[in-house]
């Protein structure tokens, strides 16, 4: 009986010293607030020519995915070098220019390399809406000695990117310069996407809400659609082939053929 008794005492001991410890233990805590994840799209700075040809472009652009779609966004954008370890906490940037620029030294052009190898995406825009431009001729070196065995190639129609949010069937911007994008995929993932039509240019706003830049041809319809790219381009590069589904791709097939003929 008395040795129930002081078996009791001693859970009774234990447990009180038990609170004590972790009621001065609580006095130190600080509760981590969670917060939500928010999409900042980084501008690359490079050496030479023009690396913020279009300053609203992306800050335009970000309004237009909170406005159309449920993405959490920073509308702020940044600008990183390549160099920059922060570049790999974004799976999303963009380079623009419409001059010509310096090649990238080999530590940058491994930095990338091993960037959108492992999950990063790049959106090249050619903001001079010329043809042939300076600024499209270092773009082409660049990609030819960021990846020499995968050159530019055309993205076919039937690309997911044509479908990751908007059914699109043709490619916009500012001017159409090419009626196409450009890519580079790796192992069946496309990686960088390259536009010649100055989409930074038709996206572009001011705080007012004023239009930056006119639209050479099409008016207000070719914006839009330019905008739906940009939008596009941007699901793409965070869900990348989700709707790669076979069952459901000829039917967005054939809807693309029906409300967007060529």
């Amino acid at each position: 009986m008395r040795w129930e008794c002081c078996e009791k005492v001693r859970k009774l001991l234990s447990i009180c010293i038990l609170v004590l410890f972790f009621s001065a233990w609580s006095e130190n805590i600080t509760l981590v607030e969670a917060d939500y994840s928010s999409l900042t799209l980084p501008r690359i700075m490079y050496q030479g020519g023009n690396d913020n040809a279009r300053p609203a472009a992306l800050r335009s652009l970000l309004a237009q995915v909170t406005r159309r779609t449920s993405i959490e966004v920073n509308r702020e954008p940044i600008a990183l070098n390549i160099s920059d370890p922060n570049l790999f906490h974004h799976p999303f940037v963009y380079m623009g220019g419409d001059e010509a620029f310096d090649s990238f030294p080999e530590k940058d052009l491994k930095v990338l390399r091993h960037y959108l190898s492992y999950g990063g995406f790049l959106f090249i825009d050619d903001n001079s809406a010329e043809a042939d431009s300076e600024f499209d001729a270092s773009v082409r070196s660049l990609v030819s000695a960021l990846f020499p065995q995968n050159p530019l190639q055309k993205i076919s129609r039937s690309h997911s990117i044509f479908r990751s949010f908007y059914l699109l069937n043709s490619v916009s911007g500012r001017s159409i310069i090419k009626p196409y994008l450009e890519g580079i995929s790796i192992k069946g993932r496309t990686v960088l996407v390259y536009s010649s039509n100055d989409q930074g240019g038709a996206w572009s706003r001011s705080k007012l809400g004023q239009w930056n830049h006119e639209v050479i041809a099409g008016g207000h319809r070719q914006r839009q659609f330019s905008i739906r790219l940009g939008v596009n381009i941007i699901m793409y590069a965070l869900t990348l082939d989700y709707k790669k589904d076979m069952v459901h791709l000829p039917i967005i097939l054939e809807r693309l053929r029906r409300y967007n003929p060529k």
